[in-house]
């Protein structure tokens, strides 16, 4: 089997639609996937890796608000309308709050901790599966509401480098760029 290095992969895949994105976003911190839910004994669901994967989804969220000037959405008290009434903060409805609507595009370049030897690429988990740093970058940027709900990205692609990588960043963290999504 014939096998491609990394530096050589298809220049399309990891380039965006034609021009510029609406948004890009460069969020430094350690990298952590987010996986399935497990459940304690009184039912209630929680991520295994809470402790790492928090940090980083705040890290994430606070880039995302910084770099676009957007807040989260702060609903009113119980007593008035619930969690999914307007945002304390601008009004908007909580299916209505986020920068960016309709379709989008998203590539994500995700730079994790450095290996532990530098000659091969690793086939371990440690490092998390590349879809789940997607899923947890995602979610992120919903809290920080770039988006109204990340079922909005239709193209999502999501790149898992190491230092020492064209595409890597010179510390842990992610490159972020959405666009919005053109059908040809």
């Amino acid at each position: 089997m014939t096998q491609l290095p990394l530096e050589e992969s298809p220049a399309d895949l990891w380039s965006g639609p034609a021009g510029d994105p609406l948004a890009s976003i460069t969020a430094y911190g350690i990298p952590a996937p987010q996986g399935a839910i497990s459940h304690n004994s009184a039912g209630r669901g929680y991520y295994t890796n809470e402790k790492t994967l928090r940090p980083w989804r705040n890290a994430v969220r606070d880039a995302a608000m910084a770099t676009l000037g957007t807040h989260q959405h702060k609903p009113p008290t119980k007593e008035r309308r619930g969690r999914s009434g307007p945002c304390t903060e601008c009004g908007i409805p909580r299916r209505d709050h986020g920068l960016y609507g309709g379709a989008l595009t998203v590539l994500m370049v995700v730079t994790v901790e450095p290996l532990l030897s530098p000659r091969a690429l690793p086939t371990t988990r440690s490092s998390g599966d590349w879809d789940h740093h997607g899923r947890a970058v995602g979610d992120a940027l919903t809290q920080a509401s770039v988006w109204r709900d990340d079922a909005q990205v239709v193209d999502g692609r999501v790149r898992k480098v190491y230092p020492g990588h064209p595409a890597a960043l010179a510390r842990p963290g992610a490159v972020i760029h959405v666009w919005q999504a053109i059908w040809a």
